[in-house]
Order: C-alpha cells, then structure tokens, then sequence
C-alpha cells in the first residue's frame, strides 16, 4: 500500500468523522434508545396495566367503538403484546383527528394513561431531528454517508486489526482513548455499516428524487406503483352497519396464521356496504418491516380480495427497513443490537476527543478551532445524555393533566440541551465536563427516588406483575448514573496541564 494513499485515508477517516461527528453521536444514542421504543413508552405511561391474558379482546372492543365510534369513517383496535401492555382503540376522521381510548382488563374499564411523547420520540429523532419540515431527514442522510466515508476509511487507517484489537494502554489517557477506539471500532464495524447502509436505503427514493421524476413523476407515486396497496372504496356507498362479533373472523385468522398473531385491526368506512376489514399481523414473524395483512368484508366478514404483491425493490426496501428497526429481535438479539449501539456511540465520542487531544499536543497556543470542536465536545457528549433525562425527569413531574403534555416533555428537552450549550461556553472545560455529568448522574438517581415519593405502589405492583420494563428501566438508571458519577469523579481529580489551563481560562468567561 502506498504511503501516500495511507495518509490521504488517515486525512479522510479524521475530517469526515470530526464534520458530522457531533451529529452522528446524537443519532446513534437516541437511535440506539428507539430500540426499546414500546418498553420506554410503557415505563413513561405508569398507569396501564397488565391485560395481556384477558380474553375476548376483539369484542369488547368492537362494542367499545360501536358505543362511542357511530358514524366515523375509520375505527382501530391496537391489541398488547410481549413489549407492550397498551391495549387502545380510536376512531374519527383521517389519521390525525381521531380519538383514542385506553382498554382495561376489567369488563368496561377504562384507562386514562398520561399523556406523553413516549420512547418514540426517540425513533422520530433520531432521523428527522426535531426538523421535519426543514430537511431534519437530509441531514441525517448526509451523516450517514459520512459515516460510512469514516468507517471505510478506518480500515485503511488501522492496518494491523489483529494487533489493535488484543492492545490497550491504560498509562496515558490519550493512548487508552486511542485504543479504545480501534477495538470498539473493529468490534462494531459490521453494525455501523449495516445501520448506516440501511438508512440511506429506507429513503433512497428521497435523496434520489430524479428518478422517480424519470419514470412515474412524484416520490408517492413512485411508492404506489412500487408497493400498490387496495383499491379505493366508493364515497358515497350505501350505509350499512359494521359487525359485531368478531369470533368467526379470528377464528380464520387463527387458522391461517395461528394464535395470538394479530397486531392491529383497522375499519375502513365501517358504516357504508364496502366497508372493509385490515388485519396486520406481528412484525416479530418476518424481516420486513410491513408484515402479513389479511382483508374482509366489514359486515358479513367474509374474506375480500387483498393486497397486490408488491415489487422486488419495494420488498428489498422493507427488508432494509426492517433490519434498521429491528422488529424482527427477541430479547436477546435486542440486547445485543442495544450494546452496540451504545459502542458506536462511544466510537464517535472517544473519535471527537482524540481529534482535539491531539492537536493540542502539536500546538503552542490554541485558536478558535479548537475552542468550538471543544466546547461542542461537552455540550453533545455530556449534555445531550443530560437532555434526556431531563425529558424522562418532566415525564414524573410535570401535571398529569396538563395540556400539551407530550410536546412540553420535548420542549423541556430541546430547552435542557440549548443550557447545556450555553453552560459549555461560559465554564471552564474541566468545570464543564464534571457540572454537566454530575447533573446526569442526579437525575438517573432521582428518578426511582420520585417514582417512590409519587406512588410508592408502582414498584410493588411492578414485582407482583413481574413488569419487565419499568424493572429493567429503573435499574437501568441507577446503573447509567453510577457510571456517570464514576466518571465525573475521575475527571475531577485529572490535573489539567499548564497549557489547557491557560487556554481554557483565555476562553471561559
């Protein structure tokens, strides 16, 4: 291998990680939470319960939304699972002005759960950044390309993998973040490229709009015809009044698919002749993130005529989707994906440090660069896990019947990782690194504090009910802050050395 080549390598795996390196840690560690999107929704919506083994689901909610739904164009029955204990139904007019009810396990109980963002939060994040309307899913496109350009790169970079991966010196910290790196870096590099390479395909159609300009026009009608869905029911048909047992239906869904394989039922125009019947089975059955669907008749419940295979690029696409989010795992492999999440994180973080210790090393007096690469280091490597367990302390304190509740959880977000910018620029850099995860560390620990304070019955009910996620969720914290509080007191009692203090204190207020 040329020498040459070799450094150009070295020059690209260094800048293209150090450009987006601050936005592809954001990307990583709130993706990697959206892999437990239903526990977290679950451990933030304390007040449903366990209803998993009540039987006769389908038709207590059908009388449910003849009781409540009369008249509305579209009903739906989301049913429990093994990640999620929210059994809903809603009904109204399109998708977003419906009304939704929480399901019981007690004959007609209803449940009022808090409203709240939820861990899908986490997954709309992660690629739309809070920036739908402005370009929020570009921008993690390109991070993503970068990604793999850093990655690639990276193999030129580390030639001797067998050597870097058994090598870690602890003596310096800089040469241990050097090592670390390498081995986390080899450890994840078949994950990184997989959910790097998975993103870009799940909207390969919108970074390449010209060709859907090329053959059919616009990107939706590129995915109708790619993916053609049912045919569209006739506004105006004669009224006629939906079914209201469900039994036989589930019995051929049974059949077909065996038990306990429904995810969602959906009425379309369930008050006109066509009406029909959607069924969506469990996506844990099959890689692709659109699962099996079953279609029939919404008043006599007869089987109907369903959706079109759709093209090979539409099925290869949902495969792509499906590996990115993951549906298909079972606890284990979902553990696993969690972890190295949280490595790749640890990738870019300790990438992003390295970067900025090294050139400190080489130079005399800093400059406005290394003064922003940072400051930008604290605020997104110690503040944006601070940001988020803010969003998880206002899901506890705020009015349970607030209005707007949900959004005033991102606010509060949003508002956190903007102070801990601000503190970034106004503290000096050791102060800032230990203020910034010495307030994480109080957060991780005062959240069981107040659930106990709250409603000291959640944890008993949680051992009674063997509630997975709010367990797992509450020992998860205490572990995370333990870390945290570890590493803010070793940084603590790190001298800084006469140069990063005289830099620092040119450049601290």
């Amino acid at each position: 291998m040329k020498p040459d080549f070799r450094k150009n390598m070295v020059w690209l795996h260094t800048y293209s990680g150090l450009v987006m390196g601050w936005l592809l840690f954001t990307i990583f560690l709130t993706g990697t939470l959206a892999y437990f999107n239903p526990e977290i929704t679950q451990w933030m919506k304390p007040e449903l319960q366990k209803v998993s083994n009540t039987a006769n689901m389908l038709n207590r909610s059908l009388d449910e939304l003849h009781a409540r739904g009369e008249g509305a164009s579209g009903w739906s029955i989301y049913l429990p699972n093994n990640r999620t204990e929210h059994w809903y139904i809603q009904w109204g007019e399109g998708r977003r002005n419906r009304t939704t009810l929480s399901l019981g396990s007690e004959l007609k109980q209803v449940i009022e759960p808090r409203e709240s963002a939820g861990g899908n939060f986490f997954r709309v994040f992660h690629y739309t950044l809070q920036l739908r309307g402005y370009g929020g899913r570009y921008y993690s496109g390109i991070a993503a390309m970068f990604m793999l350009v850093a990655v690639f790169s990276g193999i030129f970079t580390h030639r001797r993998f067998f050597r870097d991966f058994f090598t870690l010196r602890i003596s310096k910290l800089q040469k241990a973040l050097t090592d670390f790196h390498g081995l986390i870096g080899i450890v994840t590099m078949p994950f990184c490229i997989m959910i790097c390479a998975t993103g870009i395909m799940v909207y390969v159609i919108m970074y390449m709009p010209f060709s859907s300009e090329h053959y059919v026009g616009t990107e939706r009608q590129l995915s109708s015809v790619l993916s053609p869905g049912l045919e569209k029911l006739p506004p105006k048909a004669p009224t006629s009044v939906p079914i209201t047992n469900f039994s036989e239906i589930e019995r051929k869904i049974d059949a077909t698919w065996g038990e306990k394989q429904i995810r969602r039922v959906t009425f379309e125009q369930p008050f006109t002749e066509a009406g029909r019947i959607i069924v969506d089975r469990i996506k844990d059955s099959t890689l692709s993130r659109q699962s099996d669907r079953l279609v029939f008749s919404a008043h006599t419940g007869e089987p109907l005529k369903g959706y079109l295979p759709a093209s090979t690029a539409a099925e290869v696409r949902r495969v792509f989707f499906g590996l990115h989010e993951a549906h298909f795992a079972d606890t284990g492999l979902r553990w696993l994906l969690f972890l190295l999440g949280l490595l790749s994180s640890a990738l870019i973080a300790s990438g992003l440090t390295i970067w900025l210790m090294k050139r400190l090393d080489k130079v005399r007096k800093r400059h406005v660069s290394h003064f922003l690469v940072e400051r930008l280091n604290i605020a997104v490597i110690a503040g944006l896990p601070l940001a988020i367990m803010a969003f998880f302390l206002s899901n506890r304190l705020l009015p349970v019947m607030l209005e707007n509740r949900a959004e005033i959880e991102v606010q509060v977000f949003l508002w956190t990782w903007l102070l801990c910018f601000l503190h970034s620029f106004l503290r000096q850099a050791k102060n800032a690194w230990v203020e910034q995860l010495l307030a994480t560390t109080l957060c991780c620990f005062l959240l069981p504090m107040i659930d106990l304070i709250q409603d000291s019955q959640r944890l008993l009910d949680a051992f009674n009910q063997i509630n997975l996620p709010y367990l797992i969720f509450t020992v998860s914290t205490l572990i995370v802050g333990a870390c945290f509080m570890k590493t803010a007191l070793w940084l603590k009692g790190k001298p800084v050395s006469n140069k990063l203090n005289k830099g620092s204190d040119k450049s601290s207020c």
